[in-house]
């Protein structure tokens, strides 16, 4: 045998032995790529069904929050009248109250000087 024909030998192992490899992760990569599907179409049929629901619920927490505005819009409308009124009521009874006091403690001292014999 010759050097020529060693080397052939010698490069027809290795060059069989690389197909072997190559052939061996294609295989593997198949059946990665496979697993890879059936995990894709499992999210799939478990994601789309959540999606929906989470869609669902996020137009009923938008209804929800403009509900919750109006009322709030509503309480706001409440409390400024309310403000208003007990300011009109302020003003309307508070100089009445300070007089009818102012009254009543004369009317006691007047009393309590007649009743003393005070002039």
């Amino acid at each position: 045998m010759t050097a020529g024909d060693l080397a052939a030998v010698i490069v027809s192992v290795l060059s069989l032995a690389a197909v072997a490899l190559l052939t061996f992760v294609a295989v593997a990569l198949l059946r990665t790529v496979r697993d890879l599907r059936s995990v894709v179409e499992e999210v799939r049929a478990e994601a789309l069904p959540a999606l929906r629901s989470a869609t669902a619920a996020l137009s009923g927490a938008t209804d929800e929050v403009a509900r919750v505005e109006e009322i709030l819009d509503a309480a706001e409308a409440v409390s400024s009248r309310i403000d208003g009124a007990s300011r009109v009521a302020y003003l309307a009874l508070s100089k009445p109250v300070i007089k009818t006091a102012a009254v009543a403690s004369g009317t006691r001292r007047a009393a309590r000087r007649l009743r003393s014999g005070d002039s």
